[in-house]
């Protein structure tokens, strides 16, 4: 009787045609990961903002945003070389994700499904939609995948050199987006069980380099304290069960609406893999489905929000299972079931990399032909502020609701209350006490949590300060959105 690993029973073999198949899957994902046409929306423009402030601003800005700081200071050093661009700024991003197709196939060709998982993460529309943003999502991959490869090596050779290599990359994982800390727990937990039931230098010495990792991240604690206080997303409530499905849905359509027929494809492979895989294939599904419940579970308790683009230390993982499940299946079914997948994920990628992300384009081209810098622009709420402030030509007096410092960069300190304490009348009667001649412009949206009816409000009490308003609309993702002007 055959004693080979289950994930060796059905190996999707290196032939020529597919080689040159997996190829041109690789080059297509890789130019997609530079081929977003959008403007930045908020979050981006928002990392932006933060990025090009000299550093000791950048800190104080980094506190107000509830972030940690890796990201943010390679952005900083990539804009000193590339400039402040849409294209410059997403570039940084679609280089990390670059960077983790290769870590694709070494991690997955031990299960003989190198090729498989190549083509599948090469054309995955969650991987292409955060490659083409400026946000960590990209990079946290790619940490991820250094973290499993530095564990792994860690177990082939333990000993001082690669525990430490170990740590470096978990302490940097730490330091780029705060969802690490759920998967850091789960990955301690997991190894403290294998030291106590084998006594295994590689456990011991993963351990210790997990231990390591989180040095990194001391200096950085109160910072984090601050923003666990003083930051959160008010503008959440609390999640439902039906969340998690939504997640990893999305995780095979970047939020588009796919064929109900490749969700049944994706996730049985991606259980099966879990289950019959092998032992490697079992630990990765228990962390990756571990880190997810823990979050969804803090963040259910904390009414904070659970969003796609937060699961990137899990996405990586349940790749590594698809691409291994479908190399699992016999004959010519993982050839015919990764090439139907891939080139259904290039035609979804192909809409991703066009879609328009925020309304900031038409916004900033309708106010670019009529603004000057004596007018006045209002955002209510303040969030419309960053990605149409970065576009804008002439250098207006800019204001919001809730009130901003810098309107191109919110400030998430406290913000619900800062919201309820703040009045729309007496903003109103502030923008008709400081104006200097020049027109007044309200951009709003309604709807926003925890907003309420504020900025129907605010466009009342203006109207009542200044007179009627001249309204007009523009076109943007399907929608008509609102133009407020008061003419000088």
């Amino acid at each position: 009787m055959s004693t080979a690993s289950p994930s060796r029973r059905h190996p999707w073999r290196a032939h020529p045609a597919l080689v040159v198949s997996v190829l041109l899957l690789l080059i297509s994902g890789i130019l997609l990961r530079f081929l977003a046409t959008s403007p930045l929306w908020l979050d981006e423009a928002q990392s932006v903002a933060i990025s090009e402030l000299p550093l000791p601003q950048l800190f104080d800005a980094l506190r107000a945003d509830a972030a940690p700081p890796l990201y943010y200071l390679l952005l900083h050093g990539w804009i000193g070389l590339v400039g402040t661009g849409d294209w410059a700024v997403r570039a940084l991003s679609g280089l990390f994700a670059v960077a983790a197709l290769p870590l694709f196939y070494l991690l997955a060709r031990r299960s003989a499904a190198g090729l498989a998982t190549l083509a599948l993460a090469a054309a995955n529309p969650w991987l292409v939609r955060y490659a083409t943003e400026a946000r960590p999502y990209a990079l946290e991959v790619l940490l991820v995948l250094l973290g499993v490869l530095c564990l792994e090596r860690v177990y082939r050779r333990p000993g001082p050199a690669p525990a430490a290599l170990l740590a470096l990359v978990v302490g940097l994982l730490l330091l780029t987006h705060y969802w690490s800390l759920f998967l850091y727990p789960v990955v301690g937990l997991g190894l403290l069980v294998s030291l106590l039931r084998t006594r295994s230098r590689a456990a011991g010495w993963s351990l210790a380099g997990l231990a390591a990792g989180a040095v990194l991240f001391v200096p950085w604690l109160p910072s984090f304290r601050y923003q666990v206080q003083h930051t959160g997303t008010p503008w959440t409530g609390r999640s439902g069960s039906q969340v998690l499905l939504h997640l990893v849905a999305e995780w095979g359509t970047a939020g588009l609406r796919p064929p109900i027929v490749l969700l049944l494809v994706t996730w049985p492979l991606t259980v099966w893999a879990a289950l019959t895989g092998g032992r490697r294939s079992r630990l990765l599904g228990a962390a990756g489905g571990a880190t997810l419940l823990l979050a969804f579970g803090v963040a259910w308790l904390t009414g904070s929000a659970v969003v796609s683009r937060y699961t990137a230390v899990v996405v990586p993982l349940a790749l590594l299972l698809l691409g291994t499940g479908a190399a699992l299946l016999p004959r010519r079914w993982p050839a015919l079931i990764v090439t139907g997948l891939a080139l259904s994920w290039l035609a979804t990628d192909a809409v991703l990399v066009t879609r328009q992300r925020t309304d900031a384009g038409p916004i900033a081209a309708v106010l670019n032909r009529h603004l000057t810098d004596a007018d006045t622009v209002i955002f209510c709420p303040d969030q419309l502020g960053p990605d149409i402030v970065r576009r804008l030509h002439a250098h207006p007096r800019l204001l919001s609701f809730p009130h901003q410092d810098t309107p191109g960069r919110l400030d998430w300190i406290d913000y619900k209350q800062r919201i309820e304490s703040q009045d729309p009348v007496r903003l109103a009667e502030q923008v008709a006490a400081g104006r200097d001649g020049g027109a007044v412009w309200l951009i709003p949206r309604y709807g926003y949590r925890p907003f309420g009816e504020r900025c129907q409000q605010l466009g009342i009490a203006l109207e009542r300060v200044l007179g009627p308003a001249q309204q007009s609309e523009v076109t943007s993702r399907g929608a008509r959105e609102p133009i407020w002007r008061w003419e000088r």
